[in-house]
């Protein structure tokens, strides 16, 4: 019997009538009660209420789509339902007496002794706050958490109902929404270092071909000359892989078959590969074509099977699979850069050494690599990535360290019709026709103006929009084609382009730019752009589109079938 100055309790161990009896007696010695039956049978082993044994209860614990645990105040764990033992891997046996501390990482164990717990022993329940549970096999899960103190009869606080939701889904959304953060930044300040850069290095190659031009092949310069064209040739294609990497690099999309050009890029690497590497490949027989520039798919399937040959010293198995699948709104939740519809899906596995998952989380960082000095730039993955997002696509990656790996590469189908590869025509051309030249940058103004005077042009150079619009304005008919850059300040090259075709419609335009996310084919089309080049400028194509332009074969022209 516990007894207080206010209140008796009395417990009572027998059937009705028995409990009838004990009350009779108890108010004849004037004593007022209040019966409450409990069955001794349903008391747990410390003498508490045990947990409610409803069949509402039992179908609500069952069918739970979130952990439900019962533990007492030590944290010791008495019962759990089915959505917290899927959660944590543990069968029904193993968890029940296992302390909930048992299951928490050391950090969060931490946070609940000093403010989880003193917060639900002061207000009964604790606000929703987040931790991990460590699952059988080691693994974490993050889950939201939140608990209650249940109370005995007597008030007492005996034991602890806590709801469990895991939070895995959630977490992994928010890791590629930082991800794609991340390297939004990175690209923007990729493409504003790449654009400055490519001004400086457009000069220097401009100057070196300029000397190749003059000095003699026989001349002992003239080799000195060739390998620093060449290195500038490298260091042009290192500014592209950044401009792809930033999204900001101008590239011709067309209708193509990915079937095509795995095939096309197998063959190249058949020769290339260790022959300890088996290639296989599995391609659906559905051929649908996707809105791509099949050079850089070529560059996509290159990189990341060449990666994987890496990851494979000692030889292994390379596996293609393209397949063709349908992204509904469901699975959009895992795709954040995605749209619902159909793709084309190419899956390229290795069985090679895997990635733990520190590396994984780098891997699309620019200049991070595994690979040993002077056997890689870290730029190869990061390009991928670039070029997936330019063409609306997404990539996943599954892999674990000695398991190998498998990136999975998504493209969205095109409704338009795959067409033949144009054929392009190369070749160093002259003229005699007036040129004005403009661009912000004094240095390169100069060097394209001294070009194309060797080539046979009456130039005039100028660094700023606003003259070069004055000296057109002055004399519409003094000049037979204007070559503008396309950022410059207070007024760019289109804007340039449009008032110059508002004064002499039949004038035709080049557009020079080192990247563009900010001007799109539409724009250029309406304002009557011939041509749309990227820099650095080299002087074959320079003049082959001058001369395009001024015998009037312009961009629709030279793209259409004959």
């Amino acid at each position: 019997m516990n007894q207080d100055s206010n209140r008796v309790v009395l417990v009572v161990d027998g059937d009705d009538k028995t409990l009838a009896r004990a009350r009779q007696l108890l108010e004849s010695a004037g004593i007022t009660t209040q019966a409450r039956v409990c069955p001794a049978e349903a008391l747990d082993r410390d003498g508490h209420e045990p947990l409610v044994d409803s069949e509402r209860y039992k179908e609500l614990f069952k069918t739970s789509r979130d952990g439900i645990l019962f533990s007492d105040l030590n944290g010791r764990i008495e019962d759990a339902n089915p959505a917290f033992l899927e959660m944590v891997g543990y069968p029904h046996g193993e968890v029940c007496d296992k302390f909930e501390q048992q299951m928490t990482p050391e950090k969060w164990r931490l946070l609940e002794s000093r403010v989880v717990t003193p917060a639900l022993l002061a207000n009964g329940e604790t606000g929703e706050y987040e931790k991990e549970f460590i699952r059988k096999g080691g693994s974490r899960v993050p889950a939201q958490v939140r608990s209650w103190l249940l109370r005995n009869s007597r008030g007492e606080p005996f034991r602890k109902l806590t709801l469990i939701r895991d939070n895995s889904a959630q977490k992994s959304l928010e890791e590629q929404l930082r991800q794609a953060q991340k390297m939004e930044a990175l690209g923007t300040l990729a493409g504003g270092i790449a654009h400055d850069f490519n001004n400086v290095l457009a000069a220097i190659l401009g100057y070196i071909e300029l000397a190749r031009f003059d000095v003699d092949e026989a001349s002992p310069a003239r080799k000195s000359i060739d390998q620093i064209y060449k290195a500038s040739q490298r260091a042009r294609n290192l500014v592209g892989h950044i401009l792809s990497f930033s999204r900001q690099s101008v590239h011709e999309k067309k209708p193509v078959f990915m079937q095509q050009i795995i095939d096309e890029s197998l063959e190249l690497l058949r020769a290339s590969l260790p022959s300890t590497i088996e290639i296989k490949r599995s391609m659906t027989s559905k051929i649908f074509p996707i809105e791509a520039d099949s050079t850089q798919i070529h560059q996509i399937i290159m990189n990341l099977c060449t990666n994987a040959a890496h990851a494979m010293p000692e030889g292994g198995t390379l596996s293609l699979l393209l397949d063709v699948v349908t992204v509904n709104e469901l699975d959009v939740h895992g795709f954040i850069e995605l749209e619902p519809g159909p793709y084309m899906k190419l899956s390229v596995t290795d069985t090679g050494c895997g990635m733990n998952l520190d590396v994984k989380k780098r891997i699309f960082d620019p200049y991070f690599t595994t690979k040993g000095k002077g056997q890689g730039t870290g730029m190869g993955l990061s390009v991928v990535h670039g070029i997936l997002k330019v063409h609306g696509g997404a990539i996943r990656v599954e892999s674990e360290e000695g398991q190998g790996s498998v990136f999975h590469l998504y493209f969205p189908i095109s409704n338009a019709r795959a067409g033949e590869e144009p054929v392009a025509v190369a070749g160093l051309v002259q003229g005699r026709e007036r040129i004005l030249f403009v661009d912000d940058e004094s240095d390169l103004a100069e060097m394209v103006g001294t070009m194309l005077e060797r080539l046979g042009y009456t130039v005039t150079a100028v660094t700023s929009s606003q003259e070069a619009l004055d000296l057109f304005s002055s004399s519409p008919e003094a000049y037979d084609l204007l070559v503008t850059d396309l950022t410059m300040p207070k007024m760019t090259g289109l804007a340039l382009a449009r008032k110059v075709k508002a004064l002499r419609a039949n004038v035709p335009v080049i557009i020079c730019t080192g990247y563009s996310d900010s001007v799109s084919a539409g724009e250029v089309s309406a304002a009557g752009i011939n041509y749309l080049l990227m820099k650095p400028l080299e002087i074959r194509e320079l003049s082959l589109s001058i001369r395009n332009a001024l015998d009037g074969r312009g961009i629709d022209e030279e793209m259409s079938p004959h």
